[in-house]
């Protein structure tokens, strides 16, 4: 077997990605190559165009290397990479969301997907938009499509959460762009760094592969584009509340289930006996489920009931805000609270540590708290993370419990206990991340947060989550944001955070984005803050 640190071996992983550069991906892995050789050498080197010119470049990583354990590692971790053979198309998985036991009607809407997924390619991108109400089933549908047995996607299914329509706001396009990039096995340091290179590079991986695309919460054109392709083997699902102009894509609408399928589904989740012996009040549960799927599996146990419980004035206009009403009466108090106070505001995502923040309570307690709330669907469960987020309706019911039930005082005082803790781990995590850097101070006194393993653990935690800093960001920014009653808190937050928020929520001072003073913090954006250095990432 040839030794990968040998010049021959060496100079034909240079060949191999030198004859490579016909495309976008094969340009983007050429520069990689650059970029290694540049890091073993310590220096600039020209690209090499001849073979005497590629055989010396052989010659001078393999110089550096031999001696030098730990560029060998990285070289031969990188020529791997590089050389590693394709995939087979059979061993690729499906990065789908689980799909549902019980999928009732919605045969034409499986119908139209099918048509445009295999009709004969024309140049336009295959593309399909499916819209409906919060809680009729639109992403259900979308993902139960995608789980079918099927031959036009042998190449696997993908999917990415836009954001536009759930409660934390819209993902960065680059973030979603590398999150599908990853999901292809594309290893990060392969990826180019602008969002519209990024944009192009995702483009060139799926040209040649038959793929499912499904883009969940998606709202504008404008916000999908970057992830369109006229590749034939690509079926793009586009999910959405409304329908939006712009895009060529077939509309398929996602109503309310009729009352013949409402029971059946009734039926599928419970038994015949059960649905048999509630005549007295299924008429009315129907009525105030209205066809939402996601209703009637949250009211499927009051079909035992005798009678139904009464709802507040107002509340059987939204059945995803009645049904959450409903389930809503039945939690403890402890889980009550945990349900209110978490929803003051719109964080995409957050995990037991923060709910355990928020409400004062210990991170054990809390953590059995948040999945009693899942079980009664009043969260959604991450993808095996340990983080929750609200349904968009849920959360709209559980804030307006929190300001008539708790009040102003208490609502700030939870919101404060939110900030504070992500102040705290932001500059915890930034610190220990890059310990060396002046922009970075070490947190004092008690606000030293979570210790971490080495840097790149606390790197690692200030990856994933950019969306719910922002959110931290814009809460503590303005008081005014979103104008509701306990807005105040961002005023609290803002003051006991002043040691972390005076480098706009970043870990840079106010000063090095241009901010007209240190003690008037801005909610930083990707494009905003151009610093080199992680967002911690606070749940």
């Amino acid at each position: 077997m040839l030794d990968p640190t040998s010049v021959a071996a060496i100079s034909a992983v240079l060949g191999a990605v030198g004859s490579g550069m016909a495309n976008e991906a094969g340009k983007w892995a050429w520069e990689s190559t650059g970029g290694a050789v540049r890091r073993i050498v310590g220096r600039e080197v020209p690209a090499p165009v001849a073979q005497d010119e590629q055989d010396e470049v052989a010659r001078m990583v393999h110089e550096r290397i031999r001696s030098d354990p730990r560029l060998a590692a990285s070289w031969t971790a990188f020529a791997a990479r590089v050389r590693r053979a394709p995939v087979p198309a059979g061993a690729v998985r499906s990065d789908l969301p689980a799909s549902i036991r019980f999928f009732t009607d919605r045969k034409e809407a499986m119908k139209q997907l099918q048509r445009e997924a295999s009709r004969r390619p024309d140049g336009r991108p295959r593309l399909a938009l499916v819209h409906g109400p919060d809680g009729m089933g639109s992403s259900t549908l979308a993902v139960h499509f995608g789980a079918q047995p099927t031959r036009l996607f042998p190449d696997g299914q993908i999917y990415a959460d836009l954001g536009g329509g759930g409660s934390g706001g819209a993902r960065d396009t680059g973030t979603v762009l590398r999150a599908l990039l990853r999901q292809l096995r594309v290893p990060d340091e392969e990826m180019p760094t602008g969002t519209d290179e990024l944009g192009a590079f995702f483009r060139d991986r799926v040209a040649d592969r038959r793929l499912l695309v499904v883009l969940d919460h998606a709202y504008s054109a404008g916000q999908v584009r970057p992830f369109l392709t006229p590749a034939p083997g690509v079926f793009t699902i586009l999910v959405a509340r409304t329908p939006f102009p712009g895009i060529d894509a077939v509309r398929v609408p996602v109503g309310p289930l009729s009352d013949r399928d409402a029971v059946r589904l009734l039926t599928d989740i419970t038994d015949k006996s059960t649905v048999a012996a509630a005549r007295a009040t299924l008429p009315s549960l129907l009525q105030r489920c209205g066809g939402s799927p996601y209703a009637l599996r949250a009211a499927a146990y009051q079909l035992s009931a005798p009678t139904l419980p009464p709802r507040r004035a107002g509340a059987d206009g939204d059945p995803v805000r009645g049904a959450a009403e409903d389930n809503y009466r039945l939690l403890a108090p402890e889980s009550a609270r945990l349900y209110r106070l978490m929803a003051l505001r719109a964080w995409p995502a957050f995990d037991a540590a923060a709910a355990a923040r928020t409400t004062g309570r210990d991170h054990e307690g809390t953590a059995e708290l948040l999945d009693d709330l899942a079980d009664r669907m009043l969260l959604e469960r991450g993808t095996g993370d340990g983080r929750y987020h609200y349904r968009h309706g849920v959360r709209a019911h559980a804030e307006a419990a929190a300001i008539r039930e708790d009040g102003i005082a208490a609502c700030s005082a939870a919101l404060h206990r939110t900030l504070s803790g992500y102040a705290d781990l932001a500059a915890s995590a930034a610190h220990q991340a890059l310990p060396k850097s002046w922009r970075v101070p070490a947190p004092t006194g008690d606000r030293t947060g979570q210790s971490y393993e080495d840097e790149g653990a606390a790197l690692a935690r200030s990856s994933p989550s950019w969306a719910t800093w922002w959110r931290r960001c814009a809460a503590r920014r303005s008081p005014a944001t979103r104008t509701p009653p306990y807005a105040s808190a961002a005023r609290c937050g803002r003051s006991s955070s002043r040691r972390a928020s005076t480098r706009c929520c970043c870990p840079h001072s106010a000063s090095e984005h241009g901010s007209p003073t240190p003690t008037t913090p801005r909610a930083p954006t990707p494009e905003h803050c151009t610093h080199n250095s992680p967002t911690p990432s606070p749940s």
